[in-house]
């Protein structure tokens, strides 16, 4: 027989959770609808029918612990399909935020990304920034003559020492949240694989090196059913910051090793790389959007959360992309401006990616390579493959 066990509800958690998007959570009647409809989750343990009575149960550090919460892809098949009207899908997006809110380090940023009321200072630190830099190197003025951007925002220092500085704060931060989901998913969750010895060759080529291979081919996107649109949204902006970010290293690459200069000519391929990546995130960005606007509740309760992290990425592609064609056109006037406002939003992604809806990038990765560390799989009717290497004791 089992053992009794003493549930303790956070009847202010259940209202945070609520003023988080999760209004209607209350109406869950535990049919497990929600769990029968969602082709991400596993058999083993399905999300996300639990999820909803912890909620209604008010069970705070079960629920922010809870791995499953990030490895629900958001498709919101479950809350299309709901009898109820109780729309999970919007109950595990308030869960993620709130976990964002908890794993964030220092917390005082996350808050300020998370209320629109801090909306100037969240843009205003990264515009006093470049300005300082700029008027102490005496660039405040627009260049004349040929257009040439580091003219006007010297790549020595702003650019070689402002945006170094911002990565290793975002690396820093987000090492932190990652730490601290992970110490929380080992505490909480079932004791498994106890006995296995792995190795850190095991974790880079099979937990954590299978995730990503996953990541990159979007495969449990395309197991949705009612949003499946989403993933063409989705999949844009992934590769397109991909491409970007092969662009930005091989600029960096040329400056720092070889000595070559920007701008580049159209003819070169680095700069055909770094267009089709902008076109991409633009065409992502803009779907995402469109079909948030769209299909409005169909695909999730958004909230200004959500909204600041499109408007941004969007306005990210747009700028950049004008930035060239600025450049080309030879409009000085704008185009200095517009390359000014693309790096605060370049800034703003990435200063604050441990603090908004970008940091799912973080979380729901480290939950899908707990996953398998765990022994889970994916998707309905998958089976979970044994381990490829390392040994087990005996």
């Amino acid at each position: 027989m089992s053992q009794p066990r003493l549930l303790d509800p956070d009847l202010d958690f259940i209202r945070e959770m609520k003023s988080h998007g999760a209004v209607d959570v209350k109406k869950c009647f535990q049919c497990a609808t929600c769990s029968v409809v969602c082709n991400v989750s596993p058999d083993d343990r399905p999300f996300p029918r639990k999820e909803m009575l912890w909620s209604q149960w008010g069970l705070k550090e079960r629920l922010l612990a809870d791995p499953d919460v990030w490895l629900c892809h958001q498709c919101h098949d479950c809350t299309n399909y709901c009898p109820r009207g109780a729309r999970p899908g919007d109950v595990l997006a308030a869960l993620q935020r709130m976990s964002v809110m908890r794993y964030a380090t220092p917390k005082v940023w996350a808050r300020m990304v998370r209320e629109p009321r801090f909306l100037p200072i969240v843009f205003g630190i990264p515009v006093v920034i470049l300005l300082v830099f700029m008027a102490a190197c005496g660039t405040l003025r627009i260049p004349e003559g040929e257009i040439v951007y580091r003219k006007f925002i010297p790549q020595w220092p702003v650019v070689d020492v402002i945006f170094p500085i911002t990565a290793i704060w975002a690396v820093a931060c987000s090492a932190a949240g990652i730490r601290k989901m992970w110490l929380e998913l080992k505490a909480m969750g079932p004791e498994i694989r106890k006995e296995y010895r792995y190795s850190p060759l095991e974790w880079v080529t099979v937990y954590v090196g299978g995730t990503i291979v996953d990541i990159l081919k979007h495969q449990f996107f395309k197991l949705c059913d009612a949003n499946r649109f989403r993933f063409v949204a989705h999949f844009n902006i992934l590769w397109g910051f991909i491409l970007l970010a092969i662009t930005t290293a091989c600029v960096a690459a040329g400056v720092y090793l070889f000595g070559k200069q920007t701008p580049y000519p159209l003819s070169n391929p680095i700069k055909w790389i770094g267009n089709l990546g902008a076109v991409i995130l633009i065409v992502g960005s803009v779907l995402a959007i469109k079909n948030r606007l769209s299909k409005g509740e169909k695909a999730g309760r958004a909230t200004y959360f959500e909204w600041l992290f499109l408007w941004v990425v969007l306005a990210t592609g747009v700028t950049g992309l004008l930035t060239e064609l600025l450049r080309l056109a030879n409009s000085p006037t704008i185009a200095y401006p517009m390359y000014f406002v693309h790096l605060v939003c370049v800034w703003f992604l990435f200063a604050y990616l441990p603090f908004s809806k970008f940091s799912h990038m973080l979380y729901r990765t480290t939950a899908m390579v707990y996953a398998r560390w765990a022994g889970r799989a994916l998707g309905k009717g998958v089976e979970i493959a044994p381990p490829a290497m390392g040994t087990w004791e005996h």
